[in-house]
């Protein structure tokens, strides 16, 4: 009991954080969610991936290139230098690990550092890139949303059908607690939150905004199963503890992460379906 309480506590502060940022301040507001989504996110990847042999300036170092190259991609309009933002962003980690190599224990932890920053600089700083640019895409407060709407709606699918009906484990070693009828229900439930946007994105044929909800719902559910992966490596519980009962950041958006990308193209390119 304590724990739904800490848990139905945060997600309503979450929510009216949401809520508030979007109602005042629209696209700006959520954009410093974004903001702060991939900053937290990044380190709670660093306080994942990063082991205690790993020099402290590691992780501050991994921050700062993160916030360094979501805000490069974000703010400089011109997108043909945001490969090149990348580039610059892989290039200052492998900076960071050859001119340092002297506070690493081995030759192998410094290749491991530069690998797992290019893993996280995708994860925390690209992808929520890309949120930011699906969020400033014609109506794409609407398309946000109905990210939100499906990968929420998909995990609300999930925990009813699991519960109910779940016999059978999909990755017991990954998830235990993940069932097949769970991963079904989410499905539907997903599918179900994209047809509701089909009376605010008018203008979006139907089969691409059930595209949307089936093939969204799924990348959520994997997303998911990866956020899961992370953690067994790792050899930890939650990503965080920003969010009491509920974990880090990473624990809340790990499937809006992995389908965001979907998302940006459709909301971008839906056109070509109409």
């Amino acid at each position: 009991m304590p724990n739904l309480i800490s848990r139905t506590l945060s997600a309503l502060v979450a929510l009216f954080i949401l809520i508030g940022l979007v109602y005042f301040f629209a696209e700006k507001g959520t954009y410093a969610l974004i903001l702060f989504a991939s900053v937290r996110g990044s380190y709670e990847i660093a306080r994942m991936v990063f082991k205690v042999h790993y020099p402290k300036f590691a992780t501050y170092a991994f921050v700062l290139i993160n916030l360094a190259t979501f805000l490069l991609l974000t703010l400089v309009p011109t997108k043909d230098f945001q490969m090149f933002f990348i580039l610059l962003s892989f290039a200052a980690s492998v900076v960071v690990g050859i001119v340092l190599h002297k506070k690493f224990n081995d030759l192998q932890t410094i290749f491991d550092y530069v690998s797992q920053s290019a893993f996280g600089m995708i994860y925390t700083a690209v992808i929520p890139a890309i949120v930011s640019g699906l969020v400033y895409s014609q109506k794409g407060m609407h398309w946000f949303f109905c990210l939100l709407a499906v990968i929420f709606a998909g995990d609300i699918g999930a925990y009813l059908f699991g519960v109910t009906m779940g016999n059978r484990k999909v990755a017991p070693t990954l998830s235990p607690k993940k069932s097949l009828e769970g991963a079904i229900g989410g499905l539907i439930f997903s599918t179900l939150a994209a047809y509701a946007f089909s009376f605010i994105l008018t203008d979006v044929a139907l089969p691409v905004l059930l595209a949307c909800g089936f093939f969204g719902g799924l990348l959520g559910q994997i997303g998911d199963f990866f956020e899961s992966l992370i953690k067994r490596v790792s050899g930890v519980k939650d990503s965080g503890t920003i969010m009491p009962g509920h974990g880090g950041v990473l624990d809340r958006i790990d499937g809006v992460l992995l389908a965001s990308p979907l998302f940006y193209f459709a909301a971008n390119y839906h056109s070509l379906w109409s």
